[in-house]
Formats: C-alpha cells, structure tokens, sequence
C-alpha cells in the first residue's frame, strides 16, 4: 500500500484513538507560524492556500462527512442525552434555535518528521446567539452501538472538546479518555459511575493551535463547491498528538471512526443536540509489517516449512515464525520508524531467489511509516536437477563398435521413461539429492547392472542446453544361445562326449544327443567332441 515518495514526507497519524481530547489555545491569527513542524495552518480561519503550503483545500488524508438538510428530518440527540451516555439516544430535529446547527465535519491527519499531527474543523448554518461548544469523539471500534448510528466504546476512546465563549474568537480544546476501571469520584469528570468521560487533560500551547473565521471565507471541498461560509461559522485546530501525550512516542493506538456533536452549553454535564454521524478514518501512529512466502515451483511439491525472524526497530521486535508457499504472517502495532530486519533460514536444496519489500525497503532495514502496510514478499525456487540416462548396446548388424538402444524402460523415483531412437531417456523436476537408476533389462541383452546410484546437485532442466544436470550410462551385450549336436548314422553304432566348458554332456545309448550353453556373451567358445565306436 505504500509509496515512499509520499510517506516519507506526511503519512497518515495512525491512533488508536482511546479517549477524549481537551485542549486550551491562546489566541491565533494568520499571521502566527504554523505548528511547527506541521506544513498545516490551522491558525488562519480559512480554507484556501494563502501564504502557507497546506490548509483543508489540499489537507492531508481527508475525511469528509456531512450532517442531514436542517430541518424536521436533521438527525440529533435527544432524551437527555449527555456525553457520558454510552449509547446516546438518536432522534430527529430537536436543535434549538439558538445553538449550532451542523453541517460539516472534517478531519485529516498525517506524520511530519516523526510527529503524529491532527487536523479537525466544523461548519455549521449560522453562529448561535450563545456560547460554541463542539465535541469530536474518535472511537477505536467499528462496530454500531444499539442505536445503529454511534460505535461502541472502548476504553481508550478520545474526546476533544472545542468550546468558544459567546463573541469569543479563541477556541479552547480538552480532551478526555473513556474510562471502565477505578473510583467514579476520582476518575469521572462528571458521572458518579463508569464507565465515563475521565477528567480533562490539560495540554500546553505549543502542541495545537486553532481559530474560527473572523470574515466570510470560501469552501472549496466538494460537494457543490466552492461555498461562502459567514462568519464565526467554521472553525479549525490542529494538534501535535505526539507531543501533547495523546498518542506518546513508544505506544500504538488506531481510530476507525469519527464523529461531531454539539452540546447545549458549556457544562460537561449539558445535553447533547445535533451531530454529524460517525464516518470511517484511519488514523494510527504505527504500522504493520507482512511477510509473505513464494516458492517456485508453486505448489511446493515439497511443502517445505522456511523458518524466519523479524527483529529490532523502535518496537524492538523479537519474532520468530515459519512459513509455507503462500502463507503470510503479520505483525500489527508496530511503532512507525527504521531498523526492522526480516531474515530466512534457507533450507537445504533452495536458494533465496529474492527478498522484497512493497515500499521500497531493503528488508534488512525495514522502514514502517505510521498507519502504513509493508509486505515483504521472498521467494524460494527449488533447486531442481536432471538425471539423462545414455543407453547402448553391442548390434552386429549396425557394424562394429556400440550403437544407441532405443525402447529400454528406465525408472527414476518412480517414474519410467523409455529410451528414444538416440538411447536417451532424461529425467528432471528432481529435488537434490541421491537417486537409483534402474533399467528394466530387455530379453537377450546382458547389462552391465541394473541399478546406478546418482546424486543430483547442479539445477538443470532436460532442455536447457546446454545440459547442466547429471549423467549416467548403461551398456547391453547381446546374447547367444550354443548348442553342439551329435547324431550316430547308425542307430547305437557311437557313443560321444560333449565338452564347451560352459556345458557338457554325453550321447545316450543310440548315439544322438546334444547340448546347449545359454546367454553367451560375445567371444571365442571351444567345444571337444569325443566319438567313441
């Protein structure tokens, strides 16, 4: 999923957002510096490129949501609804006249020299005739809580409460966590069970910076962009996440979901009117790494297990795990920064054909950006070798000399070939390692043994040329039947001996007879006859 280009400049904040945020700021203008070191100006009330590099006209990761047409039919809170009520009760219209009616939310994030920055704004139809008061609620879960709109809460969950008093023009921000465990009195800033909203936390100036629009200011996101916002009807902030604590350098958090809500008044404890359903984001300061396995051939005819290791980097990883042709492992939650190695124990009979990661990283020095996804991808090709087996054979009637033997049955791991018309039968695909050749012997052929032990350890294939792989020969000798006969002229008149060496024997009492020596190999055989009157 990565491009290295881009994640190396700004990438996305990766939170898992657990709680909520408070945060106070000072008064901000235009003219005031970005928060450094964040391109971002948040301070400007606007939404346009002026002097600065990055606003909401070009924002980072941006995540749009609009709230329902103002009317009957605009979705809201109701039934009292508070902050600290788990599963806020959905109701439509019920926005009183004199407090913001919603109608945008926007939210961007990204990583700046090692900085996990976010950015929020609202809009709303017209500034409300008493005081602002905006929430933004960041859950870790995706799942729809009983009311079918609002996630369920996880401890950990932020909320970042933007309030502006009646006229005010320098927003002040909190945060808060969402809290199950500990004393309600001493944990809650305002229920008296759990879970709830912890207590505020307080941030300094120089991690966040905000301002709401002093002047009408144009909107050019889409839809039905560009529009004319009146004033002190948007408002903006960014937030150094890490500095500020929120997300402290060392920990992993990630946020699915986001959402705006608008409180009656001031009070922590007041009700909960209009909001803007929640919308996906994907917002974490850490990031995963996947190593993935390919083996060639594909399938492993072998079904070899590889062994591996993943190790070092901010998280000081210590992994180890195996892998088979197309399986993968990952690892989440890993701190966004350089120094992760993943490393293979090569099998015996494989060589590592490559090892390769999607962003760009050597994968001995894998370098996880925030809420990014590196694969590393390594492949293992088999080192295949071949056995050709070279026939020949003693055939008087081709001349002196040997000749190919073509049709003889050879088998290698269970598979027989036969030669072809030059005596070659090849065989290949073999694993290394030791194999037994073996020759069905045709009839009439001596050989000079059936069975060959060859060790494969050179890769070659049957077609390459030229050839690489191993070789081994056969020879057959072709074999005579001798049979020397005695046959008397007169019936009893002789009797006579036979002696081949290889055979002998003796007439019978007629005087006939012979005898017979088998499978001869070729060369010079003498017999002595004795014919005794």
């Amino acid at each position: 999923m990565s491009n290295r280009a881009t994640r190396r400049a700004r990438r996305r904040v990766g939170i898992t957002l657990l709680g909520a945020v408070c945060l106070t700021f000072g008064t901000l203008t235009s003219a005031e510096a970005n928060l450094a070191p964040s391109p971002f100006d948040a301070a400007d009330g606007n939404l346009v490129l002026n002097d600065e590099t990055q606003d909401w006209a070009n924002a980072p990761h941006l995540v749009t949501a609009l709230d329902k047409p103002t009317g009957q039919t605009d979705d809201s809170f109701g039934q009292g609804t508070k902050e600290d009520t788990a599963v806020p009760t959905v109701v439509d219209g019920s926005i009183p006249n004199n407090k913001s009616d919603l109608t945008r939310l926007y939210v961007a994030n990204e990583r700046v020299s090692g900085k996990e920055f976010l950015y929020l704004a609202w809009e709303r139809v017209q500034e409300p005739t008493g005081t602002t008061n905006m929430d933004f609620e960041f859950n870790q879960s995706g799942t729809v809580s009983a009311n079918g709109v609002t996630p369920v809460r996880t401890a950990g969950d932020v909320l970042i409460k933007y309030d502006l008093s009646q006229g005010g023009v320098n927003p002040v921000l909190g945060y808060h966590l969402w809290t199950t465990t500990g004393n309600a009195a001493t944990v809650c800033e305002a229920s008296n069970s759990l879970p709830c909203w912890d207590k505020v936390h307080a941030l300094s100036g120089a991690n966040f910076e905000g301002s709401i629009n002093a002047v009408p200011v144009t909107d050019p996101i889409a839809p039905n962009a560009p529009r004319t916002l009146s004033t002190r009807t948007f408002g903006e902030a960014a937030i150094n996440l890490t500095d500020s604590g929120i997300l402290p350098a060392g920990t992993c958090k990630a946020f699915g979901a986001a959402y705006l809500k608008s409180r009656s008044s001031d009070s922590f404890t007041a009700a909960l009117k209009d909001f803007i359903a929640p919308k996906p984001v994907s917002i974490s300061n850490c990031g995963k790494i996947v190593i993935q396995k390919v083996t060639a051939p594909s399938p492993d005819p072998t079904n070899t297990a590889f062994s591996f290791t993943l190790t070092g980097g901010p998280s000081a990883l210590n992994k180890s795990f195996s892998l088979k042709n197309g399986e993968s492992n990952t690892t989440t939650n890993v701190q966004a920064g350089s120094g992760y190695t993943a490393a293979e124990t090569v099998p015996a009979n494989w060589s590592l054909t490559s090892a390769t990661c999607d962003d760009g990283s050597p994968v001995t020095n894998i370098d996880v950006s925030a809420d990014e996804t590196v694969t590393c991808t390594f492949t293992n090709t088999l080192q295949l070798g071949a056995i050709k087996v070279t026939k020949t054979r003693k055939h008087a009637a081709d001349g002196a000399g040997d000749h190919p033997h073509a049709g003889v049955n050879f088998t290698v791991n269970g598979v027989t070939k036969a030669t072809d018309s030059a005596g070659v039968a090849c065989f290949d695909g073999l694993t290394f390692g030791s194999y037994t050749v073996h020759e069905t012997v045709p009839a009439g052929y001596h050989v000079d043994a059936n069975d060959k032990s060859v060790t494969v350890d050179n890769t070659a294939t049957c077609g390459a040329t030229p050839y690489a792989g191993e070789s081994v020969s056969f020879h057959n000798t072709p074999l005579t039947d001798l049979t020397v006969s005695v046959d008397s002229q007169v019936a009893g008149g002789t009797a006579s001996t036979i002696d081949c060496g290889v055979a002998s024997g003796s007439t019978g009492a007629g005087g006939d007879g012979s005898v017979t020596a088998k499978d001869l190999e070729p060369g010079t055989y003498t017999c002595v006859i004795v014919v005794d009157p």
